[in-house]
């Protein structure tokens, strides 16, 4: 018998090592890209040449250093793990992270949560320990971008704090986009 979400145990929180996690962050990722690729693809009619030249997860790959492997205190990337029940293994229900944009900005990357992990409160619970993870690293100021599908995560986000404002050094929205995109950014 398999735990329903409402049953099962809360997930928790697993700060990823690449060494450790590396697979699991891929395969995340890669599932992450692919929904905001297609949804890319849907709104604006093509993807920009720089996201169609390889295979999303050849994308995935390629970007995951950047986005997930910064350590304290330049950044950190979570997990949100929910333990195994009754024998089962734990599963994976979301990401995110903080990476280092310089010595006082930090980003927000890839708050995801799969569709079992949505609702129940994960999304602000991550977000949190992000902010609060970006303060303890000494950082003065917050960025993130957000496509303008994402309705939620923007919701989310302003609860939090965050702000409209003008495109950053370092995003990974290619420039082709960046006047359709959404950034945001909160003092801290």
């Amino acid at each position: 018998m398999h735990d329903t979400p409402a049953t099962a145990p809360p997930p928790r929180l697993v700060r990823a090592r690449m060494d450790l996690h590396g697979p699991a962050l891929l395969a995340l990722n890669t599932e992450y890209l692919t929904w905001v690729f297609a949804e890319m693809a849907r709104q604006f009619g093509a993807l920009p040449a720089a996201l169609t030249q390889q295979p999303v997860s050849a994308y995935a790959a390629a970007m995951l250093d950047k986005v997930c492997a910064d350590v304290p205190p330049a950044g950190c990337f979570y997990l949100l793990e929910r333990p195994g029940a009754g024998g089962q293994p734990a599963t994976i229900v979301g990401m995110g992270g903080l990476r280092r944009l310089d010595a006082q900005r930090a980003e927000i990357k890839r708050l995801y949560l799969r569709p079992d992990g949505r609702g129940q409160g994960l999304g602000a619970r991550l977000l949190a320990q992000l902010i609060d993870d970006a303060r303890a690293f000494g950082y003065r100021a917050l960025c993130l971008d957000s496509a303008p599908f994402m309705h939620e995560a923007q919701a989310l986000y302003r609860r939090h704090g965050f702000e409209d404002a003008p495109a950053y050094a370092g995003t990974e929205v290619p420039g082709p986009l960046q006047s359709q995109w959404r950034f945001m950014q909160r003092a801290l």
